[in-house]
């Protein structure tokens, strides 16, 4: 206890030398006030939206933001407020963002971890428009539809083609699976289900197969679950099937972890799941409250089947800007503007997770990273979007950071976190078996 105590008088000293003003009662502080935690810092033009966790005893807050060769920007906010628009900040520059609780005796916490944030640059310089138009041109060239690209938050690019035009609506295919990460960190949240919950839990159905009656929510969503795609079902006809039976019926060939099988019918098993665990909630329904209102997201479609199921694996249909807007939360590791909507944590998670039977997939997501030997073409079942290129990554001129969510078509949502950007395109479903190259794409667009 006593070094805790330590450890935090020497952090709030440092709060108080670094924050003029942070101890107002003559440089005391209250060592029984925490630091608030989980804050972060979203971009907005010539401002940054500020959000945290509440502190138990504060009387307010006192917000800082910090760049090199600018002033400080702080605001003091009640104790209700968890979240702050800092504005009067300079464009095109990083910004260090601290939080300090104060009690009514004026005493302060020690100092908040900091979190940081690139205040948006509107204009394209001359260079990036070039690289932009090439990608446009080359996305053309393979019958591309739009592309969109967001920096920090924004609009800075975007072009159509073939009679497209922003306000289209565009079937998403399998780019909907990436959806099914949000779906279960806000189901996690709020108590439904768990990663690592045996689905037959709630699936009673499997729990007398040896494979099945293992598989877990995480099993299921990375695609590890070992699960071989019901030969009854095709995708052309979802509204005539029964998806959830179907998956119910899914044979399981492999034990969990051993193969990577890319199964459209784990998504449905996993809405199943949540129906039962949440007394019938549709899960679209549920995906709109918890996450798409939230953000602004709206005019999305979804295709069902015959028995009036939301086909999670491949039937959202939506404008570019829109599906925009879910990369950006999944950028900002969950938060939007100052709110907290999903884990930081579980977003970077389904980001980054290392995917036992293939590193190129983590949650719902496909990552550039090499895949090193985890691809085995005799068990392992990967479409020709995940396959990785030379040098094992998808896209060996993109960041190892990238990742991407993608259907037929060629359908792409890129999230570059490195360059602070998201990248939308669409083209026709029937361009599947053009020469079409996540790599060449992306390397225009960066210059790289």
């Amino acid at each position: 206890m006593a070094l805790r105590l330590e450890a935090a008088r020497m952090r709030l000293l440092l709060s108080c030398t670094l924050l003029v003003g942070a101890c107002s009662n003559g440089g005391s502080y209250d060592e029984s006030l925490d630091a608030p935690t989980d804050v972060f810092a979203n971009p907005a033009v010539t401002a940054a939206d500020v959000g945290w966790t509440a502190v138990e005893g504060a009387a307010r807050y006192r917000i800082t933001a910090r760049a090199s060769g600018q002033p400080d920007v702080q605001s003091e906010q009640p104790a209700t407020a968890t979240g702050v628009r800092l504005s009067g900040l300079a464009a095109d520059t990083d910004y260090r963002v601290t939080v300090v609780a104060v009690d009514e005796a004026g005493d302060a916490s020690p100092q908040s971890d900091e979190a940081t944030v690139h205040v948006p640059r509107l204009l394209n310089t001359v260079q990036e428009t070039t690289r932009f138009n090439s990608a446009a041109s080359y996305s053309e060239s393979h019958d591309g539809e739009a592309v969109l690209v967001l920096r920090d938050g924004q609009v800075v690019f975007q072009r159509y083609a073939n009679r497209f035009n922003r306000n289209n609506a565009h079937v998403l295919a399998s780019g909907s699976k990436s959806f099914s990460c949000a779906f279960m960190l806000a189901a996690e949240q709020d108590g439904l289900v768990r990663r690592n919950q045996r689905v037959a839990d709630r699936l009673t159905e499997w729990q007398g197969d040896p494979n099945k009656s293992r598989i877990t929510v995480l099993d299921l969503l990375s695609l590890q679950s070992g699960l071989s795609t019901n030969p009854n079902y095709n995708p052309a006809q979802v509204s005539n099937l029964d998806t959830y039976a179907l998956a119910l019926e899914d044979p399981a060939n492999y034990s969990p972890g051993q193969a990577f099988i890319y199964d459209p019918l784990a998504f449905q098993a996993f809405a199943l799941m949540f129906e039962r665990a949440s007394n019938n909630t549709d899960p679209v329904a549920y995906l709109q409250d918890k996450v798409f209102e939230p953000i602004g997201l709206a005019g999305d479609t979804w295709q069902r089947d015959a028995q009036g199921h939301p086909q999670m694996a491949g039937g959202a249909t939506m404008t570019a800007s829109a599906w925009a807007l879910y990369g950006q939360l999944m950028l900002q590791s969950g938060s939007w503007q100052t709110r907290r909507v999903l884990p930081a944590s579980g977003v970077r998670d389904c980001l980054t997770y290392q995917n036992p039977a293939y590193l190129g997939y983590g949650i719902t997501w496909w990552l550039n990273r090499p895949v090193a030997g985890t691809y085995d073409p005799n068990i392992d079942q990967i479409p020709v979007d995940g396959v990785a290129g030379s040098g094992g990554k998808i896209a060996p001129r993109a960041p190892d950071d990238m990742v991407m969510a993608a259907g037929v078509g060629h359908q792409r949502l890129y999230l570059l976190p490195t360059q602070r950007l998201v990248v939308v395109r669409f083209a026709p479903l029937a361009t599947e078996l053009d020469e079409w190259s996540d790599d060449e794409f992306l390397g225009r667009l960066l210059g790289s």
